[in-house]
């Protein structure tokens, strides 16, 4: 057998095995999971493709998606966005992926020995109004909310098609006078041959939250992605995941980036997820596009929100 369909078959072997794991831990655990901003979509790109970037896993939002993308990256990459959702309510992020040799043995690849990455996300509200043990009850003050991760990736390519990465977290919450936080990791496999890449693995894979009396687990993912790049300027990807405390959801992507001139090039995005079907008219869908000059990128991404309004995601992102 050659060895990119070994390949293959791993993990494809790797994401069944995975997604019955997870599959078990929803049907004892559905809907108790904590710290529900984990499962956010953080990188207006990845966001408008509808999340499947487990597959594709080629900037620095690998390090959210799937670590082992990181390993193919030779140069250093920053990116940072704002989510804008109702009510105030705001998701940040920032990502700095740097190769490990990017400043010292420059006779070898740069990522031979891996790339590191630094991240941190938050989900902030103010001005959550404080009543009384009745709804009615006139408000008495207000008091805000803070969701943080911060999270440590690096991502080694075994071979020039074969990558493994690997994340840990510290994942911290704070409700008005209650705070809780923990660790978890993700780990993930890439691979990629030609126009082809596919990768699976898991998110936040252990550790609970207690903001209460009883601790919730966080919210795990077992995933399975594929992109495929038919021609100049197009990426096709889609990616299977399995919650341990939802249901299953099938996302799907597609982008056409196009040159405008020399070092200008501009790309749209469209995408769907099965998870969010019920958010009105359009649900599921989400849509986005962006431009990029000489490395450095702006980008933007819509999906609807249902009752509680359309979510804007805005990105900057720098390849050095």
């Amino acid at each position: 057998m050659r060895r990119p369909a070994l390949v293959l078959r791993v993990l494809a072997l790797a994401a069944l095995a995975a997604a019955p794991c997870a599959a078990f831990g929803a049907s004892k655990q559905k809907g108790t999971a904590g710290a529900a901003f984990l499962t956010l979509t953080p990188g207006a790109r990845a966001a408008a493709l509808g999340g499947a970037f487990g597959g594709v896993a080629d900037d620095a939002l690998a390090a959210h998606y799937n670590p082992a993308g990181l390993g193919f990256q030779d140069g250093i990459e920053a990116a940072a966005g704002r989510e804008a959702r109702f009510q105030g309510l705001n998701y940040d992020y920032a990502v700095l992926s740097v190769p490990v040799l990017s400043w010292t043995d420059k006779a070898r690849r740069t990522a031979d020995w891996g790339t590191t990455a630094a991240a941190v996300y938050s989900l902030t509200a103010s001005g959550i109004e404080r009543r009384g043990l009745v709804e009615t009850d006139a408000p008495t003050g207000s008091f805000a909310s803070a969701d943080r991760a911060y999270a440590l990736s690096y991502g080694l390519a075994l071979s020039e098609s074969l990558s493994v990465g690997g994340t840990v977290k510290y994942v911290d919450e704070a409700l008005d006078a209650a705070h809780a936080s923990a660790f978890t990791g993700d780990a993930g496999a890439l691979w990629r041959r030609g126009n082809w890449s596919a990768g699976g693995g898991v998110r936040n894979a252990f550790g609970s939250l207690a903001l209460g009396s009883t601790p919730d687990p966080l919210p795990m993912v077992a995933y399975a992605g594929a992109g495929w790049r038919p021609a100049r300027g197009w990426l096709l990807a889609a990616e299977f995941d399995q919650p341990r405390a939802d249901a299953s959801a099938l996302a799907f992507g597609a982008e056409r980036a196009v040159e405008v001139s020399a070092g200008l090039s501009a790309a749209a995005r469209l995408g769907y997820r099965t998870d969010r079907a019920d958010m009105g008219a359009l649900g599921g869908v989400s849509l986005g596009f962006g431009i990029d000059w000489k490395g450095m990128s702006a980008e933007f991404s819509w999906s609807p929100g249902g009752t509680l309004g359309d979510v804007f995601q805005y990105a900057i992102r720098a390849r050095f």
